[in-house]
């Protein structure tokens, strides 16, 4: 009876030294996965910065004062009336 009471806590040390051992082996695929999306993490906020600054500089004053400037547009243009005699009605 002792050497079977022996033996069972034998296998069963065994048992749980393979499961602590899987645990273990699960925990560091795990950790590199998560370390790999942290980098993914990282890259997607480096990129939505640089959007970000991207939409405030179309966004700005500036830029669209100078976009402005280049195609003539000023402060005050004169519009443009159908009536004047140079500009073809359609009728």
């Amino acid at each position: 009876m002792k050497l079977t009471f022996n033996s069972f806590i034998l296998g069963l040390i065994i048992l749980l030294v393979g499961i602590n051992i899987t645990i273990f082996v699960k925990g560091i695929s795990i950790s590199n996965e998560i370390h790999y999306y942290e980098n993914e993490l990282s890259t997607l906020r480096q990129q939505n910065v640089e959007y970000e600054q991207k939409i405030y500089k179309m966004e700005s004053y500036t830029l669209t004062a100078s976009l402005a400037a280049e195609l003539d547009y000023g402060k005050y243009n004169d519009p443009i009336y159908s009536e004047l005699p140079q500009y073809a009605l359609n009728k």
